[in-house]
């Protein structure tokens, strides 16, 4: 350590004092506080002879566990000392400085090299002896030792309150509060309007977190409040992850869980990820007056995910259909592409979609579908104006039209279908519960979970969507008025500009009630799963029971027929009739 010779000690030594206290709430402790170590410090200078400055206190609310770069007060006093402005650094205990005998150690040599004496106020240790660094050395290990047993202190006792069913997470969920009485989350009535507006945006109007975030600060929203800023000033802005943060947490459901997901929680990331989650045993159930039913926040993670699946930052020109088409033959997803017009072709090229290769292997046979090729975006436009006359009149979600629907059967005995569909996606489900349990366990990778997770969630897909078609046909009469009700009120200013839209627009209504289209190119027709809103905010109408237990709003699955290549032809002729017979201009 650093030895003080005769001639330091004649001349009055420069000192800075570090205080730190971990929380907030030591700020107002008498005997531990940052007032009574200012005070221990400042008499500990008089008695030495040090130069105290007050531009040499340096404060941090932080853990001692913390690393040096991410303490501001603790890295200003380092600058400081590599500046030489100083000859002493004190601190009321050793653990101020830190509680990681690591990180102790190192700041000691790093103040060392500068020649800079550090001293205990209440410590008083010669560091200049080998049994004063020792000491020293030890009181760090022993503040190390009593960091460890406050956590695991701190821990079993909120282990222990989570099981009986307080909240111990600290600030409350915004939505909610904390009853002092109970220790419970009670709703706060402002605040939980709020949450389910942004449900709402997100769910059945489909909006984007930008989108979502740009209309809460037009609507000049108080935002929450970040806990170590209370005390400040601060700009009272949403921001994305802040809404995103909102539309991930369970508690809105009225059942969650405490420790469910490993720190730190990164919104979508956490909850899709299962290597994210800690062990179930280690899940510890807690139960809250819900807000939005656990439907609502399921279809607003799925949303979530379309809404970063199709996402246009690097995407050049916007496609009606894109991410929405699926091969009927192979399963596999339609890519989108363009391909300009020419002088000679002026009504011909335009957007496209069409298959990929597909290799499990690097070296391997090719997966493509012969089935999925190029298919013309207007040769979908049949997609549209049946989206569109449904729009118009919502009857015709039931009376098929003829125009548009393909192949609509009423298949027999639909009840004992469904109820195979039933043990079958009990099946997938297991497979797929077995697939997560190998992968959080470490046993298969990334790759191998995707692949996997893939060809469950397509099987999965398949049956739902026969499951919703085989179900309109049990619907009663009082349901189906329900549901044109449901949508006649909720879509009035939609059908106004139905009939005088652009593309843009166009897409974004399709976005908005499309959820999927498998495409069989070879018979031209396209089995469309159109999702409408059963949320009885969208709807301001309750409907049916059987109605309301779907997830995500209630779906219409309708097979509709698409242009073929030879009406799409005649089409391009009737635009060019004279690009076929050339002769004629002779």
């Amino acid at each position: 350590m650093i030895e003080t010779t005769k001639k330091e000690e004649d001349k009055k030594l420069k000192a800075a004092l570090y205080i730190r206290v971990s929380t907030t709430g030591q700020d107002d402790e008498e005997h531990f506080g940052p007032e009574v170590q200012l005070e221990r410090g400042q008499n500990y200078c008089k008695s030495q002879g040090f130069e105290l400055e007050e531009s040499h206190i340096y404060k941090d609310t932080i853990s001692g566990s913390t690393h040096p770069e991410k303490r501001t007060g603790l890295t200003q006093l380092l600058k400081d000392a590599e500046q030489k402005e100083f000859d002493v650094v004190l601190v009321y205990k050793i653990d101020r400085l830190a509680r990681n005998l690591k990180v102790f150690l190192g700041i000691i040599e790093h103040f060392e090299a500068l020649k800079v004496i550090f001293r205990s106020v209440t410590e008083p240790i010669d560091t200049s002896t080998p049994v004063g660094q020792m000491v020293m050395q030890i009181l760090a290990m022993f503040a190390q030792f009593e960091r460890g047993m406050i956590r695991e202190r701190t821990l079993g006792g909120k282990l222990q309150a989570a099981k009986q069913g307080n909240f111990v997470t600290g600030v409350a969920t915004y939505g909610y509060r904390v009853d002092k009485t109970t220790k419970r989350l009670v709703i706060e009535p402002e605040q939980a309007k709020i949450v389910k507006k942004l449900f709402h945006w997100a769910v059945d109007e489909k909006l984007p977190l930008r989108e979502i975030e740009k209309r809460m600060n037009q609507l000049k929203v108080s935002a929450p409040y970040v806990a170590k800023y209370k005390k400040r000033k601060t700009l009272d802005y949403w921001h994305k992850r802040t809404i995103g943060r909102i539309l991930t947490n369970e508690t809105y459901t009225g059942n969650f869980f405490y420790r469910k997901y490993k720190r730190p929680f990164n919104n979508l990331t956490s909850i899709t990820d299962k290597r994210m989650l800690r062990p179930k045993e280690d899940w510890i159930p807690m139960e809250t007056q819900p807000i939005i039913t656990r439907e609502m926040f399921e279809a607003a993670k799925t949303q979530l995910l379309k809404n970063r699946e199709l996402a246009r930052r690097n995407q050049k020109r916007d496609y009606m259909y894109a991410k929405l088409i699926y091969c009927g033959v192979c399963g596999y997803k339609m890519f989108s592409g363009y391909q300009p017009p020419t002088k000679k072709w002026p009504m011909a090229g335009g957007r496209y979609y069409h298959g990929t290769y597909h290799n499990d292997k690097p070296i391997g046979t090719s997966k493509r579908c012969k089935w999925c090729p190029v298919y013309a975006e207007s040769r979908l436009e049949p997609i549209w104006e049946c989206l569109k006359e449904i729009l118009k009149n919502p009857k015709n979600m039931f009376d098929p039209l003829e125009k548009y629907i393909y192949r609509e059967e009423s298949p027999e005995n639909v009840k004992e279908r469904l109820e195979q569909i039933a043990v079958e996606l009990s099946s997938v489900q297991i497979r797929q519960s077995r697939v997560d349990d190998l992968y959080i366990n470490g046993q298969i990778d990334k790759e191998k979970y995707s692949e996997h997770s893939n060809s469950n969630g397509a099987e999965e897909k398949k049956l739902n969507d026969e499951a919703n078609r085989l179900r309109q046909s049990l619907l009663t009469k009082k349901e189906k008025a329900e549901r044109e009700v449901a949508i006649g009120k909720a879509y009035e200013k939609v059908k106004v500009r139905l009939d005088d839209v652009s593309y843009e627009e166009k897409m974004e209504i399709v976005r908005l009630f499309v959820e999927r289209i498998t495409l069989y190119a070879k018979e031209d027709y396209a089995s469309v799963v159109f999702r409408f809103p059963s949320s009885t905010e969208t709807a301001t109408i309750k409907l049916g029971s059987k109605v309301s237990e779907e997830k995500e709003g209630f779906p219409l699955v309708l097979n509709i027929k698409t242009m073929t290549l030879a009406a799409r032809q005649a089409e391009i002729l009737r635009a060019n009739p004279l690009m076929y017979f050339p002769r004629t201009l002779v």
